[in-house]
């Protein structure tokens, strides 16, 4: 599924970047959202063999690129402009409508720079939203919007001192809302039970993905679970390992050992990327050159 996630990409998401994103940044934004639109659009269509849908194949290049867009807004921003969690919340509510608590006062005006990046993420917001009619109330509009509270919340992890139950709640809340939000644009109506697993996995998957932060985060002063040794790489098999049961009673045996092997591919990557530094600084490299193997790394930032 790389080269049609890729193809999806240069067809739909690179000419928004063309209409948004001035030519001089055009290549550094482009190779950023390229990545992690492979790399996240894989997933979503793991878990869509995972429940036998049909994937969506072009919604999950979108869904990749807002990914990368929107984390580096966030974490581009760690003096906390709170005008800017109240733009981003208004512009994920289906109805349009600011839903922060913040929003009862006027925004500023974001700077230039954060302005173009603003306008394609809203976009490609926009674009998801028009392709599957979503609305307030459905499940990838609610997790979208709890997603962002617990992301306005994660500024707290650059806080000394940041209590362990803080850092609990923000990386275990961002990772399953995170999971529910892109699980939800493939299956939009999940009962109950579902989602409850989908947000099991979310959370470990935040793991994984902190894991491979680890050294980077601690060298930024931003604490998580992983970075401050609550949880460690034994925790997130473990983690993954407990949930392989009711994963195999949802969905069977023989899907699960499909999307299981997804998970492990992760982990290892996770581990010799850590473990091995150069061997993982190499697989970066090639990443960044190769739609296949995107799948290997976040890519490059979107804001330097």
């Amino acid at each position: 599924m790389f080269a049609p996630l890729a193809s999806a990409y240069d067809g739909i998401v690179a000419p928004m970047v063309a209409r948004e994103i001035g030519a001089a940044e055009m290549p550094r934004v482009n190779l950023a959202l390229r990545a992690m639109s492979v790399k996240i659009g894989e997933t979503m269509i793991a878990y869509a063999a995972l429940t036998g849908r049909p994937p969506d194949v072009e919604v999950a290049a979108l869904a990749g690129a807002v990914t990368r867009l929107y984390d580096d807004l966030i974490d581009g921003d760690p003096g906390g402009d709170e005008s800017l969690g109240d733009r981003l919340g208004g512009m994920f509510a289906a109805t349009g409508h600011p839903v922060s608590p913040l929003a009862a006062a006027p925004c500023p005006a974001p700077r230039a720079a954060a302005a173009d990046l603003e306008r394609l993420l809203g976009r490609l917001v926009g674009e998801i939203r028009r392709r599957l009619d979503l609305r307030d109330g459905d499940i990838a509009v609610t997790g979208l919007l709890a997603l962002h509270e617990y992301q306005c919340l994660s500024r707290r992890q650059r806080e000394p001192g940041v209590s362990r139950a803080t850092l609990d709640k923000i990386c275990r809340g961002k990772g399953a809302m995170a999971h529910l939000t892109i699980c939800g644009l493939v299956h939009p109506r999940m009962d109950a039970a579902e989602r409850e697993i989908v947000m099991a996995l979310g959370e470990v998957l935040q793991s994984v993905d902190d894991y491979m932060d680890a050294d980077l985060d601690r060298s930024n002063g931003v604490a998580t679970l992983v970075s401050t040794g609550v949880t460690t790489l034994a925790d997130i098999v473990a983690g993954f390992q407990a949930l392989r049961e009711p994963v195999a009673a949802r969905y069977g045996a023989t899907a699960t050992r499909g999307y299981y092997g997804m998970l492990y591919f992760l982990l290892l990557k996770s581990a010799v990327g850590r473990r091995l530094p150069l061997l993982g600084r190499v697989a970066r490299h090639l990443a960044d050159r190769s739609d296949t193997l995107a799948f290997l790394t976040r890519g490059a930032e979107v804001i330097p």
